[in-house]
């Protein structure tokens, strides 16, 4: 018959599962707000995505067709990889705000040197007249890890390609659909955080 586990040793067993825990949170959260970081495939850490330049752009169509509103990020691919399958940790700037409000994923085109995502623009034919594009963002689910900090993953598997995630900031929205351009403009208040998936 075995002896029962001393109290003391199963304590010791519990806080040392208690902090491997938080430890793992600790490591796959981002260390500042309005970040997101890729999580390891074994979930036991993460890297944190790179910031990238972004720039809005208005492009013209044609002579009388008007002209497209685009986001282009520096770069024909983003410098992180990642899996279909991979998940995100995401740190919100604002707790006042669901954080679905506060991140969006959204699918760009390559260029010979950047990625692009239309987000509206201008018809001219027939009289000029605002044009908004559809939200094409990726469905996402968020998963809380702990206080100010939530796990990321897209719904479906993402096809290759190239993606980026929009951030919004103090007072700006992450949702950039019909997002007004110009020619060097910056986007407005946007922070872009982009990925391949290969």
């Amino acid at each position: 018959m075995k002896e029962p586990r001393p109290m003391k040793h199963t304590l010791i067993l519990a806080l040392i599962v208690l902090f491997s825990s938080s430890a793992s949170a600790q490591d796959v959260c981002p260390e500042f707000a309005n970040m997101v970081s890729v999580i390891s495939e074994d979930g036991k850490s993460s890297k944190e995505l790179s910031l990238e330049r972004a720039v809005a752009k208005q492009k013209k169509k044609g002579i009388y067709r008007g002209y497209d509103n685009s986001v282009r990020l520096e770069g024909a691919t983003a410098k992180v990889s990642v899996k279909s399958r991979q998940k995100f940790a995401f740190k919100p700037i604002n707790p006042q705000v669901h954080p679905a409000q506060q991140i969006k994923l959204y699918p760009f085109k390559t260029a010979k040197s950047y990625r692009e995502l239309v987000v509206g623009g201008v018809n001219t034919f027939g009289g000029s007249k605002n044009r908004k594009s559809t939200d094409n963002a990726i469905l996402l689910n968020l998963e809380k890890i702990k206080d100010g900090c939530y796990e990321v993953s897209s719904t479906a598997p993402l096809p290759a390609g190239e993606y980026a995630f929009s951030l919004g900031g103090q007072g700006s929205s992450a949702d950039v659909a019909g997002t007004a351009a110009g020619y060097g403009s910056t986007t407005q208040g946007q922070t872009w955080f982009g990925f391949s998936v290969k």
